[in-house]
Parts: C-alpha cells; sequence; structure tokens
C-alpha cells in the first residue's frame, strides 16, 4: 500500500498542494477530481517520484519513496499518460515490448514474446501486432500503450511486491464506446491482478464509474474522500466545483449519476434567457 502524510509541493515559491493524506491500495481504484488547477496532477506525479515534494512523506509498502531508485520504482509501478507522441515509425509489438526495458536482467526472447502476447491479448490488441502505432485509432493507442504498462509489471515478478498503475486523464480524447471500454478493462485488470491504482479524471460521471474511492480536491487540498456516493453530493459539487447539480442513482451501474443544472439567470441576463430563438 501507498501511504501519503502530510504532503506538501511548491513550484515557483507558490504553494500547490498541501496537507495532502492519502492511500492507495492493491486491487481498488482510487481517483482525483477537483477543478482545474486544484492540484490532480501534482499529487500524482509526487507519488510516481516525478515531483519533489517540500513537505510530508510517502511510502511505498512501508519503504520510503525517496529511498527507491528510479529503476525500481519503473519495476513497481507504470504510468499511463494524458498524452503520449511517438514521432517515429513503430510496430505496436515493439512498443509494447518497451515495457521490458526495467528488466535488470536481458530476459529470454520467448520470455518478452510471451509477456507481449499477453498484454495484447488482455487488452484486446491481439492481432494489431504488426501494425504501425500512429496508425492506429485514439482508443486504440491508449489499449496498446495501457498493455506496455502491463508487460512493464509483469517482467519483474517480486514476492511480497505490490504493484501500481497511475494514470493522468486515461479517457481523454477517447470517444464514449472508447471509454466505457477502457473504463471495464481497468477494472477487470485491477481486480484480477490486485494492482493499485490512482487515477486523476475530470468527467464526474467517469469518476464515479471508476472509482472505489473518490479523492476530491479543492484549491490544493482535499475536500473530503470516500466511495462515489459519499463524495458525489450536490452540497460538495456545489462547494468544490461551484455547480448546482442533482445527483441519482445509475439506472444500471452501482454508482450515483450527475446531472449539471443551468446556473440561475442574473438580472443582467434575464432578458435574454427570456428571448424567442
Amino acid at each position: 500500500m501507498i501511504v501519503v502524510k502530510n504532503l506538501a509541493v511548491n513550484k515557483g515559491g507558490q504553494s500547490i498542494v498541501r496537507g495532502i493524506n492519502l492511500q492507495v491500495r492493491p486491487g481498488r481504484i482510487s481517483v482525483l477530481l477537483g477543478k482545474n488547477g486544484a492540484g490532480k496532477s501534482t499529487v500524482l506525479e509526487a507519488l510516481t517520484g516525478k515531483n519533489t515534494f517540500s513537505e510530508g512523506n510517502i511510502t511505498w509498502d512501508n519503504y520510503p519513496l525517496t529511498k527507491l531508485t528510479n529503476q525500481t520504482l519503473a519495476q513497481r509501478r507504470a504510468v499511463l499518460s494524458q498524452s503520449v507522441t511517438v514521432p517515429f515509425a513503430i510496430t505496436v509489438q515493439q512498443l509494447v515490448e518497451m515495457g521490458t526495458y526495467v528488466a535488470t536482467e536481458a530476459l529470454p526472447n520467448q520470455k518478452i514474446a510471451s509477456l507481449v502476447e499477453e498484454a495484447l491479448t488482455t487488452v484486446g490488441l491481439s492481432t494489431f501486432g504488426t501494425r504501425n502505432f500512429q496508425t492506429l485509432s485514439g482508443g486504440e493507442q491508449k489499449r496498446a500503450l495501457l498493455a506496455k504498462c502491463l508487460v512493464q509489471l509483469n517482467c519483474c515478478h517480486w514476492a511480497d511486491v505490490n504493484k501500481y498503475l497511475f494514470l493522468d486523464e486515461p479517457t481523454a480524447g477517447l470517444d464514449m464506446e472508447q471509454q466505457f471500454h477502457l473504463l471495464a478493462l481497468l477494472k477487470r485488470l485491477v481486480r484480477r491482478r490486485q494492482i493499485g491504482v490512482l487515477a486523476v479524471v475530470h468527467d464526474v460521471n467517469l469518476a464515479a464509474q471508476l472509482a472505489d474511492e473518490l479523492i476530491l480536491l479543492k484549491a490544493g487540498q482535499i475536500a473530503t474522500t470516500g466511495s462515489p456516493g459519499e463524495v458525489l453530493t450536490p452540497e460538495l459539487l456545489q462547494e468544490v466545483f461551484s455547480v448546482t447539480a442533482r445527483v441519482h442513482p445509475h439506472p444500471v451501474l452501482d454508482c450515483p449519476y450527475v446531472t449539471l443544472l443551468p446556473h440561475q439567470p442574473t438580472a443582467h441576463s434575464a432578458s435574454f434567457s427570456n428571448s424567442t430563438y
């Protein structure tokens, strides 16, 4: 389990996040939710070792993050970024094979082929190995990159060591069908392999569908933490996002569904809102 206590990050003399306390548990999905600039990506980057932090401490399975080498971190966690640009031609198979670069020793070709085949099958791209990554759709590229993350996590099997996956806007740029399939795939992977996940998500309803635990950020601090049903209330949505919303049970899934309501017209806009189109 990753444990964060009293985390603070300063950049350029400005306090970006402060007093952050959270946990990322194996087999669970934690989602950071909040306005733009609330500090979501800053928290995620601090946990992955990308950002240095000013105060507090982060432990990975009772071991201080600051004492883990970059290679050890790469073997224990994978990061699926919001956007990845590959400026050269590369096949899907070659891209996914790059996940094995974190291994401390050269892996046999048969082992690499097995890891790649298993990962591509898991993400539904078993026939895409010879395709040029640049020719794939946005959803297919996300799945190929996720396969690379899986190879990275699977190529070093250590006893009693948890593995973690960090997601920065995993559904960005995907259409509705692709979003649904990617979320379902992530949830299956987490349950089956007991991976701990921390994700940054902007869409409230996608966050509700994905998360076991929601961490609501406001102005660099945690406003509240809990299940989607506990966190996504009209009062908290108003406080954190400054929106008026109705919250209902999702018609199919076991999570809340948020409907945003239009702002009440002000006196200045009343004549416009009463006009006929």
